[in-house]
């Protein structure tokens, strides 16, 4: 379906808003009856299992089934209609036999291909612009009216009053599908002109082989000279004419076919028989400047939002941590520093497992310990302190310079809050301090040992898919007990 991606974005945050109020261990518990017990062999596709079971789970009826459904109909309609208004505005200018006066070019153009190119830009803008856009109160009022008609569409089905409902506050929660969902309704929106310029060409192509059409131009008092229209046509018609050498607007052309409503007869007296020449460059001009742009648009949105989804599970952390990481064990007990012997012992080092590592301690973003707390922390890992700084304060030189470092210590502890969610700047930091083999700790302060924010911290260190890289959980009440976490 068109809209298959909006459902499972909508089915995907509807569940997790869902899960908010279930414990935990029910929740990873759950989580492994749903992956059949084993990890998958990627992320993209533990989230793709997990998502089709929880629709099993509600027999296929989850909101986001329901939305993309109505949407893709609602779609299939509206593209319909766009070629049946098309084929009419165009079948609205084209004169038969009967009439009295000829099919005016411009006028037909205008109509059937210059409006719905100045729409192909706004569009354009809308998509170059859509940050600010996004903030604008009348967009998001025509917004919230679209999305009532949808739920106003979908009322009678059992439990579609809810879709407007839940669309509303899945979009007021979360901001991290805009240009995903920008991307594909953008590229979906395409499809009305499409389908517009189509239903003109095929009314133009049928008009012209089965009844006598005739076509002209004039303008009022001389506004535009025939060498002008000729300049202009032999420069739209150059793709098709040069090619394949049809749809050709010559001077002549244009000479003969000026028309004249006052003496209602041609600038030539062969001016009639010569204007049947006209429809093949409308057709071009149909096709090449109305259909293909549009077309080359959805299509390349499309590319846009294939590429965009193909890591969505980087983009729900907090699930994907879930997830993918639900074999890692959490251990309870104090560790040893025997928990770095894998990672030392890898790269060859001939260190006794309980021999204190020199560590470096950065403090990320203002998360401290104190000394006796940190001392305790370190103690417990098998480190032993030999420099402290901090990083991630806007400061982006002088994070560069405390990573530029050449006399690094053998691990680091990084200490972050767990309320700070990881951005790309500190999943950057985290890579660059991964040298050679040495531990990378990150020392996670939070209020409980199950806090949500574990699972997104999970998820954005699984993925380095580095083994040297660990989180330790840090509870205020008792932070000297550091419970570790393998990503």
């Amino acid at each position: 379906m068109a809209f298959a991606l909006l459902g499972k974005l909508l089915d995907i945050e509807w569940m997790l808003r869902h899960d908010e109020e279930r414990p935990s261990a029910e929740l990873a518990r759950h989580d492994r009856e749903l992956l059949g017990g084993a990890l998958p062999p990627s992320p993209e596709r533990a989230l793709e299992l997990w998502l089709e079971a929880r629709r099993r789970e509600h027999a296929g009826r989850t909101l986001g089934v329901r939305a993309s459904e109505l949407l893709t109909a609602l779609h299939v309609a509206l593209v319909g209609l766009s070629a049946l208004a098309g084929a009419g505005a165009a079948q609205a200018w084209l004169r038969g036999p009967g009439a009295r006066e000829p099919t005016n070019v411009l006028s037909f153009l205008l109509s059937t291909l210059l409006w719905p190119l100045g729409l192909l830009a706004i569009s354009l803008a809308l998509l170059l612009m859509r940050g600010r856009l996004g903030r604008s109160v009348l967009l998001e009022d025509l917004y919230l009216v679209g999305v009532g008609l949808l739920g106003r569409l979908w009322r009678r089905s059992p439990g579609g009053e809810d879709v407007a409902r839940q669309w509303r506050a899945l979009r007021r929660g979360t901001r991290r599908y805009r240009d995903l969902e920008v991307a594909t309704l953008l590229g979906a929106a395409q499809w009305y002109p499409i389908a517009f310029h189509s239903g003109a060409a095929l009314a133009l192509t049928a008009g012209a082989l089965f009844t006598d059409l005739a076509f002209a131009w004039s303008t009022t008092n001389d506004s535009l000279e025939p060498q002008s229209l000729a300049a202009a046509f032999r420069v739209v018609a150059a793709p098709w004419c040069e090619t394949l050498g049809v749809g050709c607007v010559s001077p002549e052309l244009v000479q003969a076919t000026r028309f004249s409503r006052f003496t209602g007869s041609y600038a030539a007296p062969n001016g009639a028989v010569l204007s049947g020449a006209w429809w093949p460059a409308l057709l071009g001009c149909l096709l090449l400047y109305g259909v293909l742009p549009r077309l080359v648009l959805s299509l390349g949105l499309g590319v846009l939002v294939r590429r965009r989804s193909a890591q969505l599970a980087e983009r729900v952390l907090e699930l994907r941590g879930r997830l993918y990481g639900v074999t890692v064990g959490v251990s309870r007990s104090d560790p040893t520093p025997v928990a770095v012997a894998p990672a030392v012992g890898s790269a060859g080092v001939g260190l006794a497992p309980r021999r204190a590592l020199p560590c470096w301690v950065i403090g990320w973003r203002g998360a401290a310990l104190d000394e006796v707390e940190l001392g305790r922390v370190c103690e417990r890992l098998g480190l032993s302190l030999e420099r402290r700084d901090a990083a991630g304060d806007g400061d982006f030189d002088r994070d560069e310079a405390l990573l530029a470092t050449d006399a690094s210590p053998a691990a680091v502890l990084l200490l972050a809050d767990g309320w700070e969610a990881p951005d790309k700047a500190t999943r950057r930091f985290i890579e660059a301090l991964r040298r050679g083999d040495r531990p990378v700790f990150v020392g996670l302060l939070l209020e409980t040992e199950d806090a949500p924010a574990l699972g997104i911290w999970r998820g954005l260190l699984g993925l380095l898919a580095d083994p040297r890289v660990s989180i330790e959980v840090i509870l205020p009440s008792r932070r000297a007990h550091a419970a570790e976490v393998r990503s």
